[in-house]
């Protein structure tokens, strides 16, 4: 996914995609983005925040879930650009414009709410382990769901959205 992201964002830098291909909440064209705006980012620092977690996260992932590690990412993925679809667009009944919302941080999210709570709910000890260096090391990320990251043109929406799908694939996948 990562090299999909980084190609992508070459072929931003062309030009060449010079509309919002990310999510926009409740409007039609905003569909697109439930597949697309992972891929998109607005500039390097982006794409940079995005590609090592996502990295780090998927390899984590592959490593101690391998069976699973396809469906979570494709359904975090499908599920974390869905629900931001479905979100009020709160900056639009603020301002009259509607936000795009681009990146694959609510992807991320997911991944590390899948692997903290997977480890949680299994009650393995190897698993838990991993719950608990995922916290240390991404615990923080929880402030991102926060509606205070508005001013500064960070989708809140999509990263809890994504901690939502995350959480809710780790306990139904456990609870089998």
């Amino acid at each position: 996914m990562v090299g999909l992201m980084w190609f992508i964002f070459l072929i931003q830098k062309t030009g060449l995609f010079n509309q919002c291909y990310g999510v926009i909440p409740w409007k039609m064209e905003g569909l697109r983005g439930i597949v697309l705006s992972p891929l998109f980012h607005g500039n390097l620092e982006h794409i940079m925040s995005n590609s090592i977690p996502m990295l780090i996260l998927s390899f984590v992932l592959f490593l101690f879930y391998n069976k699973q590690a396809y469906f979570v990412i494709i359904s975090s993925w499908i599920l974390t650009g869905l629900a931001t679809w479905l979100l009020p667009d709160f900056s639009y009944f603020q301002s009259g414009i509607y936000s795009c919302h681009i990146g694959a941080s609510g992807v991320i999210y997911a991944l590390a709410f899948f692997l903290f709570f997977s480890g949680v709910f299994s009650k393995k000890l190897l698993l838990l382990v991993v719950s608990i260096v995922v916290f240390l090391v991404y615990g923080s990320i929880v402030y991102g769901i926060l509606p205070s990251q508005v001013d500064q043109g960070v989708s809140w929406q999509g990263h809890l959205m994504g901690a939502i799908v995350g959480s809710v694939i780790a306990y139904k996948l456990n609870k089998r």
